[in-house]
């Protein structure tokens, strides 16, 4: 299933590339997702390059028939390859999200863009369960939970551009 997300910021591509890659940015929106857990681990490149891995330990808030297979928790892991800005300053990142112990995983890509009021952030993805008979049924539930946690992404990186000012 399609995950499509589209978020402006007022704010340029270097700033909020920043906030993406800023380990308190990342730990707070564990935080405010409502994490039981969680571990963030954040390198950066000489070149510009950047990997972040945010492993994050969720109350499983999904119907009951999605919970039957994943448990009363979910631990979500989501590996980001961020590139160095290209000629027209903007910045790519690969994103693969894991479900640990489940058959669930997403790969997509994050494209931050300068916009005339800032920047643009458009993350796209592929969600697969590979669930015999109900994994097309329990994939839009997955979205909706990376969804909400790119929402929550979005809003502590706001903040922390606005913080910086």
């Amino acid at each position: 299933m399609k995950l499509s997300l589209r978020h402006t910021f007022s704010a340029s591509v270097e700033q909020i590339f920043a906030a993406h890659i800023d380990q308190e940015v990342r730990e707070q929106a564990c935080r405010e997702s409502g994490a039981l857990s969680y571990q963030v681990r954040v390198r950066t490149s000489a070149d510009g390059t950047a990997q972040v891995e945010v492993e994050r330990v969720m109350p499983a808030t999904v119907p009951d028939y999605v919970r039957k297979f994943v448990g009363d928790t979910i631990t979500v892991r989501q590996v980001e390859d961020w590139s160095a800005p290209d000629g027209g300053g903007a910045r790519r990142a690969t994103i693969r999200v894991s479900m640990p112990g489940q058959p669930v995983m997403m790969a997509g890509t994050a494209q931050l863009s300068p916009d005339t009021n800032g920047c643009v952030e458009q993350v796209t993805g592929d969600v697969k369960v590979a669930i015999p008979l109900l994994g097309r049924r329990v994939e839009p539930e997955i979205v909706k939970v990376l969804e909400a946690a790119l929402r929550i992404e979005h809003r502590a990186a706001e903040d922390w551009v606005r913080s910086q000012r």
